[in-house]
């Protein structure tokens, strides 16, 4: 079993070494890959995040809703602790929360359990679901609350481990997929 602070130093130090044009070329791969999972599932309300520090940018999805058929809501952090999601309307509605990461200021706020679908960042994922974040436990508080939606994992293929298990926590919440650059995979859950 892989401690969680290795797993995420690990991590971290790798996914700081990606170039910008990896980066782009990657999140746009992944991204595609969120969308046809949406639309082949006719899924509606679907929260995404706003990448930071070299993440997968999953937000690249919202260019690909042409048609706005699907609503997406980005989470807004406090120092709290606390997260709580806000609809997406465009670009210019965009401000800071408290971390310096952007979320549709003045956006309708949806109900966790209303999601169908959480596109979730992590440092770290295995195969049986378990996700090591930042540590501050803010996704997996959401996430206990909105049982009934479907819980997707997004990284690059070198953050997923496939031959171990990362530690885990009784209040972690564990993923239903796994999303890289190499498309989907059902967690061992």
């Amino acid at each position: 079993m892989i401690k969680k602070n290795i797993a995420r130093k690990m991590a971290i130090e790798r996914r700081n070494k990606l170039s910008e044009d990896e980066i782009k070329y990657l999140s746009g791969n992944i991204a595609a890959d969120a969308y046809s999972f949406i639309k082949d599932n006719f899924l509606k309300n679907v929260a995404i995040y706003m990448s930071m520090k070299n993440e997968v940018r999953i937000e690249y999805i919202i260019a690909l809703n042409m048609t706005k058929s699907v609503n997406f809501y980005l989470p807004r952090y406090s120092k709290g602790r606390y997260l709580c999601f806000n609809k997406f309307e465009n670009i210019n509605s965009m401000k800071k929360d408290d971390y310096g990461i952007l979320y549709p200021k003045g956006g309708y706020i949806m109900d966790t359990k209303e999601i169908d679908v959480f596109f979730i960042p992590g440092v770290a994922f295995d195969i049986f679901g378990n996700r090591v974040g930042y540590g501050k436990g803010c996704y997996d508080r959401v996430l206990n609350q909105a049982k009934d939606s479907l819980f997707v994992g997004v990284c690059y293929g070198f953050q997923l481990i496939s031959d171990d298990a990362l530690e885990f926590d009784n209040n972690d919440v564990k993923m239903h997929y796994l999303l890289t650059e190499s498309g989907f995979v059902k967690a061992n859950n």
